[in-house]
C-alpha cells in the first residue's frame, strides 16, 4: 500500500470512530429534570415526590438516563452530567 493510500485509510478510520461517539446526549426534558435532582443528591423517593411521579417511573427514567449516558451508576451519571454540562 502506498503512503498516500495508507494516510487516506487511516483518516477514514479516524473519522469513523469520531462519528460513532455522539458529541452530545439527547435527554428528554423529564430525564434532564430527574438528572438534575440526582445531581442535588436526591433519592428516587425524593425525586418521585418532587416531580409528582411514582417511584417506579423514576426508576424507569433513571434506567434510560444510564443507557443514554453509557454509565452504570448514579455517581457516574452525576459526574457525566456535571462534566458534560447536561444540567
Amino acid at each position: 500500500m502506498s503512503p498516500t493510500i495508507a494516510v487516506k485509510v487511516f483518516q477514514m478510520f479516524q473519522h469513523q470512530f469520531v462519528r460513532a461517539q455522539p458529541t452530545y446526549v439527547e435527554l428528554t426534558d423529564r430525564e434532564r429534570e430527574i438528572l438534575g435532582c440526582m445531581v442535588k443528591g436526591m433519592s428516587y423517593k425524593m425525586i418521585a415526590d418532587a416531580c409528582f411521579l411514582s417511584y417506579h417511573t423514576v426508576h424507569w427514567h433513571v434506567k434510560n438516563i444510564y443507557e443514554k449516558l453509557h454509565v452504570n451508576s448514579a455517581p457516574e451519571a452525576v459526574a457525566k452530567a456535571i462534566n458534560g454540562k447536561l444540567v
